[in-house]
Order: structure tokens, then C-alpha cells, then sequence
């Protein structure tokens, strides 16, 4: 019996509730148990690919922010000392406040006004992947069209 087989015997038979140290045993790799190099190299273009395409995404993400800061800009020019507008549920932030936009720009209750192009720059801030970013802008696009149909009436 070898030494292998004598410890594959000894580990069977051994019924105490003692913790064995098993060496682990390693695999040389041969040529076709790995992936090859060109397998290797397509995966690593894919991905570059996908590098890319969050870059893309974005970029374009950053542009939809600066149209929605220059839209919020007009809207609350648009509004006069009478008009102003509760932003709900825009804050990503674990700890959201109550904004209010008017004419001077957004409004914290004890707080000083906020700059419009700063207050949209710290919300999407918190929102921490591109997916956030994106259901952050929906929401201030959502709440842009409601500002635009109260000014209007």
C-alpha cells in the first residue's frame, strides 16, 4: 500500500472529531484544460467593449444633467414670487429633506437657498451607479414637466 492509499485508509477510519489538516493538491495545467490565449484575448475585447459603452453612458448622462440644470434655471425664473414647487423623492441620499423650488432657486426649510445647478449636482452625486443617476434625472424630468404645466395655468 502506498503512502497515498495509507492516508485515504487512516481518514476513513478515523472517527474522532479531531480537525485534519489535508494538504490541498494542485492540477498542472496541460495545453486544453484552460482557456487559450485567444479565448482569453476576445474576453478581454468584450470588455473593453463594455468599458466603453459605460463611458458612453456616462457621458451622456453628464450632458442630460447640464440640459435639466439649465431647464430647472428657466422654470424657476419663469415662476415669480407667487409660484413654488415641492420637489419630492429627487434625493438618493439616505436622509432626505424637503425642497422647495421658487424663483430665488431651491429652498431648505433652515437652511440658506440652494443653487439650482448645485442642488441637482449633490443629488445625483449620492446616487452611486449609472442606473441611480438615471432614475434621478427621471425624476427631476418628471417633476420639470409638472413645474411647466403649473406655471402655464
Amino acid at each position: 500500500m502506498n503512502k497515498r492509499n495509507t492516508k485515504r485508509k487512516w481518514l476513513l477510519n478515523n472517527n474522532n472529531n479531531n480537525i485534519l489538516f489535508v494538504p490541498l493538491s494542485y492540477q498542472v495545467l496541460r495545453p486544453g484544460n484552460h482557456l487559450s490565449s485567444n479565448a482569453t484575448d476576445k474576453s478581454m475585447l468584450r470588455i473593453n467593449k463594455l468599458i466603453d459603452k459605460m463611458g458612453v453612458i456616462e457621458q451622456e448622462i453628464t450632458n442630460e444633467i447640464e440640459i435639466l440644470k439649465r431647464e430647472y434655471i428657466n422654470a424657476s425664473s419663469a415662476m415669480g414670487d407667487a409660484h413654488n414647487y415641492f420637489l419630492s423623492g429627487v434625493e438618493a441620499a439616505p436622509s432626505q429633506k424637503s425642497y422647495l423650488l421658487t424663483s430665488r432657486g431651491i429652498e431648505v426649510l433652515g437652511e440658506d437657498v440652494i443653487p439650482i445647478s448645485a442642488f441637482i449636482d449633490n443629488v445625483v452625486r449620492f446616487a452611486n451607479s449609472p442606473e441611480k443617476k438615471i432614475e434621478v434625472l427621471y425624476n427631476l424630468v418628471t417633476h420639470l414637466k409638472k413645474i411647466y404645466q403649473m406655471i402655464s395655468s
